[in-house]
């Protein structure tokens, strides 16, 4: 199967937009990379990272964050792959740790482009979600703050938080799509007041953290969960042990790094 065959037509922004713009069209969407443009050509890509670093630097809390352009935090030369190509090209790529977008190219014009998401429903995966799911994670508290997260998202490549009660019990998770989404709203109700930087110190991981998601078991065939998740939006699935804590987190890099295009 080529890469034709699968590819969505782009939802994709001007580098003159503001990042504002793009943010309110990646909540709409459900999507956490954009394909950036200048002039109709494809100039790079707006990541999840680059945004948290740029809306949670806490140098800029003084300036209205509707200020900021996309211009400001495009990764530039991002990796591409041709309408031609295979799928298990696009496969190897999104195996990666740091690719989860693919621009589909033809010369300078982009055609399409392709994400993780996009490839669950062409593979087969193998082995249980205990097999597959990643224990690089961290522990969170009720009451810390949610630029220490930001921090360990950054420094430490940490994708996945599991939330505690001052009881130690689990009460919910954060995912990089609550760490941007949530950083972005309180990034607007602080412009323009005072002191934000003692603001910011305030801003604790419970107002942004998705309370409860069910815990999947670890014996269940990660194949069962791929059927499952196809249409779904969620990014993270915290996973149990045998004591029903948290003993890891599974999402779709985790399930492609165990899977094989359908034949």
């Amino acid at each position: 199967m080529d890469v034709k065959e699968i590819m969505k037509r782009p939802i994709k922004v001007d580098k003159d937009r503001k990042l504002s713009d793009a943010i309110k069209l990646m909540e709409k969407k459900g999507v956490l990379r954009l394909p950036v443009v200048n002039d109709g050509k494809l100039l790079g890509v707006l990541t999840v990272s680059k945004l948290i670093e740029k809306i949670g630097d806490p140098r800029s809390l003084d300036l209205d964050v509707s200020s900021f352009h996309i211009s400001s935090s495009i990764t530039k030369n991002p990796y591409t792959i041709s309408a031609e190509d295979n799928v298990k090209k696009a496969l190897d790529f999104f195996r990666s740790d740091y690719i989860s977008i693919l621009p589909v190219v033809e010369g300078e014009e982009m055609v399409g482009v392709i994400t993780r998401r996009h490839m669950i429903p062409l593979v087969e995966s193998k082995g249980t979600i205990g097999d597959a799911m990643t224990k690089k994670y961290s522990t969170l508290s009720w009451g810390d703050r949610v630029i220490h997260a930001r921090k360990q998202y950054l420094e430490d490549g940490i994708r996945y938080f599991a939330v505690k009660s001052q009881s130690n019990a689990y009460i919910g998770l954060i995912s990089v799509k609550d760490l941007l989404f949530g950083l972005y709203k309180f990034r607007k109700t602080i412009n323009a007041k005072r002191h934000p930087e003692t603001l910011i110190k305030e801003f604790k991981v419970e107002e942004i953290l998705t309370k409860e998601p069910e815990m999947l078991d670890p014996n269940v065939p990660l194949e069962t969960l791929r059927k499952q998740i196809v249409k779904k939006t969620q990014f993270a699935y915290p996973v149990s042990n045998i004591s029903k804590d948290i003993a890891g987190f599974i999402g779709h890099h985790e399930i492609l790094l165990n899977s094989e295009v359908r034949a």
